[in-house]
């Protein structure tokens, strides 16, 4: 299949290199690059399909109980932050 490929320039000048470095043209380069991507972009689907499993973790006890004391102290926190940013 013939189709135009506009490459973003780290992408041109990577392959430009890989081109000088093994001597081979610039279809082959693109051909290989993609089967290579193609292939990796398999392999990770399959791994997606696996569920994933998040740690959980047990925070234990709340210590602030009272929703009134948390507010007061964050209201007391926030005070103090504009009093420093203020000196």
């Amino acid at each position: 299949m013939r189709t135009t490929l506009t490459l973003d320039e780290d992408v041109a000048a990577a392959i430009v290199k890989r081109r000088t470095e093994r001597g081979t043209g610039l279809r082959r380069e693109v051909n290989d690059l993609l089967r290579a991507g193609l292939a990796a972009a398999g392999h990770a689907n399959v791994n997606a399909a696996e569920p994933y499993e998040l740690p959980t973790y047990d925070p234990g006890r709340a210590l602030i109980t009272d929703p009134r004391t948390l507010k007061d102290l964050l209201d007391d926190e926030d005070d103090a932050r504009t009093l420093r940013d203020r000196s």
